[in-house]
């Protein structure tokens, strides 16, 4: 188990991480927020990277077994990619005669076995990111920080990704950090919504969906002027053949009576984040 108590990280003046208190357990969470939302700073300090400036962080396993991929990970590029990982295997103090194993175990498990012999520099930045998701991998950490680790991967390798971590999951605590709401919903039974450095909701992912219920439907365009509500538009559907007509589906941030003759939508866990976002900028305001 992981306690963070009221954590606080700050650049110079600037607040990045505000007050932050949670309790982490061996589960899967996707941690998710817009651009600048503070993921990535929480990631380093929770990893040790970056030393926060006030709070606590309680861990009750040693350190070594933290498994951290960083957003922008990079390798030696004159080095081969067993090289590389002999390197990340001495700087987690695996013992020299247990890396050779170890090694051959992660690369395996991401599909990169076969290009052991290969110079990192040849490798395409897809196989540079399943290469940072291998070294993460080393010693079987009971705790996985990963900074949107299925940036760069293709289709095919999403999914292999998204294996890994559920065969991983309930047997060590992952911290997922992304902007694919995608992600979340295959992988993450708990959800953390961040923004401006604090902590707008933890909750299990159907809970954030079902927030908003009733509040996502398919409106024409031309209507949209008539809605009570505040909305925020979150696609535009295709053309309605028969009346030649935009359909946008929206999000209804306050009133939500009187839309009986409009179509509901079946919500998921973006209409649910998106609604959280959206109504704390409207209080904002």
């Amino acid at each position: 188990m992981i306690e963070i108590k009221e954590l606080t990280k700050r650049y110079g003046k600037k607040q990045v991480i505000k007050d932050i208190s949670l309790v982490l357990k061996p589960c899967t969470y996707g941690l998710v927020g817009p651009n600048g939302a503070g993921k990535t700073t929480l990631l380093r300090v929770i990893a040790g990277v970056l030393k926060a400036t006030s709070g606590e962080i309680v861990i009750d396993y040693d350190k070594d077994g933290i498994g951290y991929l960083p957003q922008k990970f990079g390798c030696f590029p004159e080095v081969t990619v067993y090289e590389q990982m002999k390197y990340f295997a001495c700087l987690k103090g695996i013992h020299k005669t247990q890396y050779a194993e170890e090694i051959v175990r992660v690369l395996k498990t991401v599909n990169l076995y076969d290009k052991q012999d290969v110079k990192c520099k040849k490798l395409s930045g897809g196989m540079i990111r399943r290469l940072g998701i291998a070294q993460a991998l080393l010693g079987n950490p009971t705790l996985l920080l990963l900074d949107e680790p299925t940036v760069g991967l293709d289709p095919e390798e999403r999914n292999h990704f998204n294996n890994i971590i559920r065969n991983l999951e309930g047997k060590v605590t992952i911290l997922l950090s992304t902007h694919l709401i995608e992600d979340i919903k295959y992988l993450c039974n708990e959800v953390i919504i961040i923004k401006s450095g604090q902590i707008l909701k933890v909750a299990h992912s159907n809970e954030i969906a079902s927030l908003a219920s009733g509040r996502v439907y398919k409106i024409p365009e031309r209507e949209l002027s008539n809605l009570k509500s505040p909305f925020y538009i979150e696609n535009y559907l295709i053309r309605d053949n028969e009346k030649n007509e935009k359909i946008v589906k929206v999000l209804l941030l306050g009133d939500i009576s009187n839309m009986e003759k409009y179509s509901a939508c079946e919500v998921d866990i973006e209409d649910g984040y998106l609604l959280i976002l959206k109504e704390k900028e409207l209080h904002a305001e």
